[in-house]
């Protein structure tokens, strides 16, 4: 089952749980087993020397210079797989933001397969990514805890067979609190979730339910599904992390307890399962499970994303963008947590949607996009 492994974005969250479902497998699997052929991170060169030295790899690459002591390094996750990937290789990209697009199409064309954690490679590059896929002839596994709950619970059933994929959303650090509360809300309230252990961007992304409304849209991408037969609901527990229903009304779900090891340690070695490190059910105790619709009013980002999904074109990476500028701005304590989404519904209207033709074209709509967010937020600093 062992294959070769590269873990991009691997001193982040997702990536420190893969490097213990590595270090999980080899327990299983021998101690020469899932070799950890590279690594790449952004500028936390500390701990990518630890992790080198625990994973016996002799390949990184950081952003940042630093004397990191290993046999090959390099400025970029690209230069890192294009010296060091081979056809088969597995690449974990668990890159945060835009920055993840460039290394995953390289995974492609060196001919890897691509666990893919970074859900802004198929919202601002969905059509480009999915068509390197098929030409490339690799698998596309997804890491998201939602999105591997509907590939596990398609189990490869035909399309025309689906009549609704449900993500779930545990509703974030602000759930509980009143609409008119969210404008002024601190970041160290937002970032206190009460489920997940996560960066601070998507912590955000979460409260605001944008993390889900990107999710929605990768879905569309990865699943080969229009807006219609696509949904989100609020499940408090994140135990139900995805369900698909099909045409004679059956609903499958997947369910587990929040833990990003067992959607990573899936995809490392789909299409086996090996024995769990992640957390398990304890069914000797009581359990209940909640679902809510999502109010569109108090969460605005649900509605764009089926806009975006409808526009196609450079829409995705637009929304993306913006949304990844005011994110910033309100963790710099520069925009109240209420104007977020504001701003990037504000984007998405006074930006042109192209075609998506090829990455340049995706990286001119997410520069224009990222301009035009800094705009509104100066001039509304100017205005208050």
């Amino acid at each position: 089952m062992s294959r070769r492994v590269f873990i991009l974005g691997s001193t982040g969250s997702i990536g420190c749980s893969a490097v213990k479902v590595i270090q999980h497998l080899r327990s299983i699997d021998g101690k020469g087993s899932w070799p950890v052929i590279g690594l790449a991170a952004g500028t936390n060169a500390s701990l990518l020397q630890k992790q080198a030295l625990l994973l016996g790899t002799e390949a990184i690459s950081l952003n940042t210079p630093s004397a990191i002591q290993c046999s090959h390094s390099y400025p970029s996750a690209e230069e890192l797989l294009e010296n060091h990937a081979k056809r088969g290789d597995i690449v974990l990209v668990a890159i945060v933001g835009f920055a993840g697009i460039l290394p995953t199409l390289k995974a492609i064309e060196c001919g890897c397969d691509v666990a893919l954690a970074n859900k802004e490679a198929l919202v601002a590059g969905g059509k480009l990514v999915m068509d390197a896929v098929r030409n490339a002839g690799v698998k596309l596994l997804p890491v998201d805890s939602e999105h591997s709950a509907i590939f596990q619970a398609l189990s490869n059933a035909p399309l025309n067979e689906v009549s609704k994929i449900t993500l779930t959303a545990s509703g974030g650090s602000l759930r509980n609190l009143p609409e008119d509360e969210l404008r002024d809300i601190s970041v160290e309230q937002v970032l206190n979730h009460p489920t997940w252990k996560m960066g601070a961007k998507v912590t955000v992304d979460s409260a605001s339910l944008m993390n889900k409304a990107l999710e929605l849209v990768e879905a569309h991408w990865l699943f080969e599904v229009d807006e219609t037969k696509i949904q989100a609901v609020i499940h408090p527990q994140s135990i139900v992390h995805g369900m698909v229903e099909f045409n004679d009304g059956s609903v499958i779900a997947q369910l587990s307890p929040p833990d990003m090891r067992l959607p990573i340690q899936y995809a490392l070695t789909w299409p086996n399962r090996a024995e769990a490190c992640s957390k398990r059910f304890d069914w000797s105790t009581s359990q209940a499970l909640e679902f809510e619709p999502i109010c569109e009013q108090k969460y605005p980002a649900i509605k764009l994303a089926f806009e975006v999904i409808k526009r196609g074109g450079t829409s995705g990476a637009v929304f993306n963008a913006a949304n990844e500028v005011v994110v910033e701005a309100f963790l710099q304590h520069s925009l109240p947590f209420g104007s977020m989404v504001g701003i990037v519904e504000q984007v998405l209207e006074n930006i042109s949607i192209q075609d998506l033709v090829d990455f340049e074209t995706v990286v001119a709509a997410d520069q224009e996009a990222r301009h035009q967010a800094h705009f509104i937020i100066a001039s509304s600093k100017v205005n208050s």
